[in-house]
């Protein structure tokens, strides 16, 4: 009969209600086990970072000082960092240097906070290469990459009437430093984690342009 036959259909398609809704859940679990073994496994690929800023905002000549510090130093001497035919090096600054200027560097402030330091001699830039952690100086191709970059990160100390800053490497996130004595009249320059006072990471621009 027409009423038995509506019954039957209502009956049949009620029993597939539990299996379909059982099949659903089968789904949604196994779509949540793929993704998860494909975040285990194959965790998403970073995104490239923003590209660094590459705009000047200002440049001046300088020499890059620290006052010297540290066995076989006179307590007040300022050393000049160079890079003569090798590896970056704190030298000894005589007083006729210090009265009549003698600018090594050029120091360009980028967008963003940044600095380069250009060799004059050369044009090349101070760099920090290697492996994080031990990274060395070095002078490079200027190309504006992170290990090029230097960001202070203090507040000012005032001497002699000029701002000392540490100078951290972008990069390394060390800072630049001044090491230990390799002759009468030179010392090593080197990168070492930054700490707050350290004289040997004072660096100030003398003879400063601006």
């Amino acid at each position: 009969m027409p009423g038995q036959r509506h019954s039957a259909a209502s009956r049949r398609r009620a029993s597939w209600l539990p299996r379909l809704a059982g099949l659903g859940v089968v789904v949604v679990l196994a779509a949540a086990g793929v993704t998860a073994y494909l975040l285990a496994f194959h965790p998403a690929s970073h995104h490239d970072a923003d590209p660094l800023p590459t705009r000047v905002l200002s440049y001046q000549s300088v020499g890059l000082v620290v006052r010297a510090s540290g066995p076989g130093s006179s307590p007040g001497a300022l050393l000049q960092l160079l890079a003569d035919g090798g590896a970056p090096r704190f030298a000894v600054l005589s007083q006729a240097q210090e009265q009549s200027g003698s600018p090594q560097w050029t120091a360009d402030q980028m967008a963003g906070g940044t600095y380069i330091f250009i060799y004059l001699k050369t044009g090349q830039c101070l760099a920090a290469t290697g492996p994080a952690g031990n990274a060395k100086l070095e002078l490079q191709h200027c190309d504006l990459s992170a290990v090029q970059r230097w960001r202070r990160t203090t507040a000012a100390s005032l001497v002699q009437g000029h701002d000392f800053y540490q100078y951290a490497n972008l990069a390394d996130r060390s800072c630049l430093s001044q090491a230990g004595q390799q002759s009468g009249q030179t010392f090593g320059a080197g990168l070492s984690p930054c700490q707050a006072g350290s004289m040997a990471q004072l660096i100030a621009f003398w003879w400063s342009s601006l």
